[in-house]
């Protein structure tokens, strides 16, 4: 009982870099002793275990909706009744500096400081110890990435700062490229100390050293194409975009060698939706990382919705036509494409990825005690776009457990990301090859029938989007798959940004499907573009044309809060604001 009283002191919520003066009168952490804590490899658990939820999972039960961490992006669209809370701010430019807050938030860091410099207390043998100090380093890395995306440069700190540290507390932030090369540091020690997941007990529910590998790569490409595409921008960093394109390869390509991992196959019109609604991923061989969710842990406070329906946001019509029909050419010269304007047409001769993906008129809605519900229309004032998803839909339900079902688990990270991730990383070095394209782009498409992408004769599709800059046909089609493998697991706001994309979507509005008279009948207020789509952002973006308001000089990063610049004008602030 005392450990566990001395961990939640440590714990509990203290900001580390709020320089505010209750801060400053705080007892200092590494002034908290306690003779019975930091002896054993348990005290390392049970201090790192705390970190494990705030990983983001599932959303909360209340407001009626399933979650997309894709909402507010180019692919999903919030309700109208829902406006506000995600991406949209970010992309529409309205974003105001803060007071306080604003996601500056340093408490996580300070508490995982606090553990490395405690962890060579617990004297022990066991090669256990190495991994939970590789696990201290995969957190730090963790966190400081989640303020890296917002903010850029930071201040490097590597100690639980206390009143004394003043040269700390009132300094400058290190350069974005510093920061990247601290992170990719830490990273590099997790997976230096960190055994595999197949040497652990709690295998892809605690952290491995594969991944720390995926997590590498994710950072190495995003700070790769970051400095790529932003070069000569204000917020371009000073390194070597190769030489990052290099380690997510590498980074990417052991994972694939070390042969942990495999995609799940079966049957191409089911096996990529029934990926996405399972109740436990330990055996499934594409899932690295996954958090676990029960009724008996979360109580009935929480749901994930996944009985749910409708959404409570909109896919947009503009993220169904990445996907190819099926003889793998785009919809625009495609002979088999009948068409996208109308539910009833929009899954037909398409990818079945997105016949996976999303609801039309006809699908299973749920199938409980026997009986089989079926969808019939979208309800449009709680789904904007009126095209819904289906990706981690838990259809049959089980008469233990209830329609309102808590038992579905989150996938943090899986198999063909790192594939993805490989295929981009490899192309934006100018090195791909054939060979690469059948390890990774053709193994996710031949898992759901697909044809193959061919280097050597890419189809040109009018329709590739226009992200600002001049790419090769093989790296736009691989920006494809990633929308059309990875739709709705949160990748897309941060593409965005990487890829510098502004021209993209700046001054444009993504609409949903045709308002018929079907869908009138059921909401005729919805808002509606000048040619009869659902429009939902028609009345709410504040730039040119009704579109997004982007500032290209100044969005790509938040704000520092005003209070902070007050406490310490050495921070100073992100350009543009």
């Amino acid at each position: 009982m005392k450990k566990i009283y001395f961990i939640l002191i440590i714990l509990m919520g203290i900001s580390m870099y709020s320089c505010d003066k209750d801060f400053l009168d705080r007892t200092p952490l590494d002034q908290i002793s306690d003779p019975d804590f930091w002896t054993s490899e348990t005290d390392l658990e049970l201090y790192l275990n705390n970190f494990y939820d705030l990983f983001d999972g599932w959303w909360v039960a209340g407001g009626g909706k399933a979650p997309t961490y894709d909402q507010g992006t180019d692919l999903a669209l919030p309700t109208p009744n829902a406006y506000g809370g995600d991406w949209t701010n970010r992309l529409d430019g309205v974003i105001t500096i803060p007071a306080s807050g604003g996601s500056w938030n340093w408490g996580s860091v300070r508490r995982i400081n606090y553990f490395l410099e405690n962890v060579d207390r617990v004297e022990s043998a066991s090669d256990q110890v190495d991994h939970y100090v590789g696990e201290g380093h995969f957190f730090r890395a963790w966190f400081y990435f989640e303020l890296f995306r917002n903010f850029g440069a930071l201040p490097i700190i590597t100690k639980s700062l206390n009143a004394d540290d003043v040269d700390i507390l009132y300094g400058p932030r290190n350069p974005r490229t510093e920061v990247a090369d601290f992170i990719l540091a830490d990273i590099d020690m997790a997976i230096a100390k960190m055994k595999y997941g197949s040497e652990l007990a709690n295998h892809k529910t605690r952290l491995s050293k594969d991944i720390a590998l995926m997590f590498k790569a994710r950072v190495a490409l995003y700070e790769g194409t970051w400095e790529k595409y932003h070069a000569g921008s204000d917020f371009g960093g000073t390194g070597d975009p190769n030489a990052y394109l290099a380690m997510a390869r590498d980074a990417a390509k052991q994972i694939i060698d070390d042969g942990n991992y495999s995609l799940v196959t079966g049957d191409p019109n089911s096996v990529y939706f029934d990926l996405f609604n399972q109740v436990d991923y330990t055996a499934n061989q594409e899932v690295l990382f996954f958090k676990h969710f029960d009724g008996p842990t979360y109580g009935s406070n929480f749901s994930n919705q996944l009985w749910n329906w409708p959404n409570g946001y909109g896919i947009t019509l503009d993220m169904t036509r990445f996907y190819l029909c099926t003889d793998g050419l785009p919809t625009a010269v495609s002979p088999l494409f009948e068409g996208d304007e109308t539910l009833d047409i929009l899954e037909k001769n398409r990818d079945p990825r997105l016949v996976q993906s999303v609801m039309v008129p006809g699908d299973i809605r749920r199938i409980m005690d026997g009986d089989t519900t079926y969808y019939l229309n979208p309800d449009v004032y709680n789904n904007g776009t009126g095209i819904e998803s289906q990706k981690y839909r838990h259809i049959v339900v089980d008469p233990a457990v209830g329609p309102n079902n808590t038992n579905v688990d989150y996938i943090f990270m899986r198999y063909a990301e790192a594939l993805l991730m490989y295929a981009e990383a490899k192309a934006e070095l100018g090195e791909i090859t054939q060979g690469d394209i059948d390890m990774t782009i053709n193994q996710l498409r031949d898992r759901v029938g697909m044809p193959h992408l061919n280097m050597g004769s890419i189809t040109t599709d009018p329709n590739w989007p226009d992200y600002g800059h001049s790419i090769t046909d093989v790296l736009q089609e691989i920006r494809r798959e990633r929308v059309t493998e990875l739709y709705g697991e949160g990748f897309r706001f941060d593409d965005l940004m990487r890829w510098r994309s502004h021209q993209y979507f700046y001054g444009k509005r993504f609409i949903g499907t045709k308002y018929t008279d079907e869908l009138r009948a059921i909401d005729d207020g919805m808002p509606e573009s000048d040619d009869g789509f659902l429009d939902p952002m028609r009345y709410i973006l504040t730039g040119p044309n009704s579109g997004y308001g982007f500032n290209s000089n100044r969005d790509y990063l938040l704000p520092i809060p005003s209070n902070e610049l007050i406490l310490n004008p050495a921070l100073g602030q992100n350009p543009g604001w």
